[in-house]
């Protein structure tokens, strides 16, 4: 294989096999069709899934590769993420990486972790053998291990509190040696760029965002524009799209719907979405009585489905405590929706243009009922913010974030 226009993509999303073909994640699938639109060829590597553990992840859906075998050459890989396993697949994986590397004119490692992920191997080599390579990140990870871990065990704590330090270590080092830093929402952005300038590379960092709007074709309908300021008929939405887990804290999001619901009778809430804290989530509903007000779906593969409940969706209230760039802020932008929760940099950055949304003090439940109640209370507001967001959503399509990432790549590497 020729080196020319060929870029090397180590990724944290798995591979799985399905009747002896090989797929990927459906929204990762269409990733890779627009990094073709640039690149003549990729080599993508990725863990396989052990199908146990596949059918466990339903909120996962999976496309086959076998359209873009012409152009792809998919480097699958063992899952390690015990550490015994990876010190035993370490070597064998490192040098069939080391080989592709070789091969590949443009390198990108969408780094993680350490035990397990194979970018942040690829990195190290890549750096080790002074070749040019962009780091891709969307979350401060050492930060969310320490945030997740805040209410467990005195060891498991202990345990997080020094994985959280050799991560950041180790993080720091790949990230402030790179030749580009493609880092996903101001939050991440903030502090790797500070990385960088330590070794004189600031200027090669730059805040980028990340969306997969296949089959959300928000233009067919912009129904929720309608004119707020007439009678309205039809209760308040709120919606939320996305993992049940610790980082989006969905049982504070219940605490503030249950006191908008006091506050508004009436209103609706749905979160559609799967993760370890369903069973948490499905308590917290009975206990708080609110099965007549909130809609769990579960995760939703159908993608016209979801742009369906956006479009008919008020405000979207999000919660998330740590730091992380979540595609549903763009999402719900590009669809005209006000995004309403707790502040983050990432998400003050997707609005400070047009005002599409408003946010309150990180983990305040009682602020966010109160910000989402007085817009409740006032159509006119409402109205606004969707104006607003519609505007602020205009920036944000996956050809054009795509075209922008590629461009960097080659102008950098």
């Amino acid at each position: 294989m020729s080196e020319q226009n060929t870029m090397l993509l180590l990724l944290p999303v798995p591979f799985r096999i399905i009747d002896s073909v090989l797929h990927i994640e459906y929204q990762a699938h269409h990733g890779l069709r627009r990094w073709l639109d640039s690149f003549d060829r990729l080599i993508v590597g990725a863990s396989i899934m052990p199908e146990m553990i596949a059918e466990q992840r339903t909120e996962m859906r999976w496309r086959a590769v076998d359209d873009l075998d012409s152009h792809i050459d998919f480097l699958t890989l063992p899952w390690a993420y015990r550490i015994d396993t990876f010190i035993k697949e370490l070597p064998a994986t490192a040098a069939l990486i080391a080989r592709k590397i070789e091969q590949a004119r443009y390198l990108q490692f969408a780094i993680g972790g350490i035990v397990g992920d194979w970018a942040t191997v690829g990195a190290i080599i890549a750096l080790r053998t002074g070749r040019k390579y962009a780091i891709h990140t969307d979350r401060i990870e050492h930060e969310i291990l320490l945030h997740v871990s805040a209410e467990k065990s005195f060891p498991y704590r202990l345990k997080a509190a020094l994985d959280s330090r050799i991560l950041m270590i180790l993080q720091k080092i790949l990230i402030k040696n790179c030749d580009l830093g493609l880092f996903h929402g101001m939050d991440t952005y903030e502090l790797y760029q500070q990385w960088m300038q330590e070794s004189g590379k600031q200027n090669n960092a730059y805040c980028i965002h990340n969306i997969h709007d296949e089959d959300l074709d928000e233009e067919n309908d912009r129904s929720n524009l309608i004119d707020t300021s007439a009678p309205r008929h039809t209760p308040i939405t709120l919606f939320y799209a996305g993992r049940m887990d610790a980082t989006k804290a969905p049982l504070q999001w219940l605490e503030v719907v249950r006191v908008l619901a006091e506050k508004h009778p009436g209103i609706r809430a749905i979160w559609a979405g799967e993760g370890d804290l369903r069973p948490d989530f499905d308590r917290k509903l009975r206990d708080l009585e609110l099965e007549d007000v909130v809609d769990a779906p579960g995760f939703i593969p159908d993608r016209k489905k979801v742009a369906q409940l956006y479009r008919d969706t008020d405000i979207f209230m999000f919660t998330h405590i740590t730091p992380e760039s979540p595609r549903c802020l763009l999402e719900a932008l590009k669809f005209g929706i006000p995004i309403i929760g707790y502040e983050s940099a990432f998400a003050k950055d997707l609005i400070k243009k047009n005002g599409g949304g408003l946010v309150v003090e990180n983990g305040n439940i009682r602020a966010l009922a109160n910000q989402v109640s007085e817009i409740i209370k006032k159509p006119s507001l409402l109205m606004r913010l969707k104006k607003n967001a519609q505007e602020d959503g205009k920036a944000f399509s996956s050809k054009a974030v795509f075209e922008e990432r590629s461009a960097l790549i080659k102008k950098h590497l």
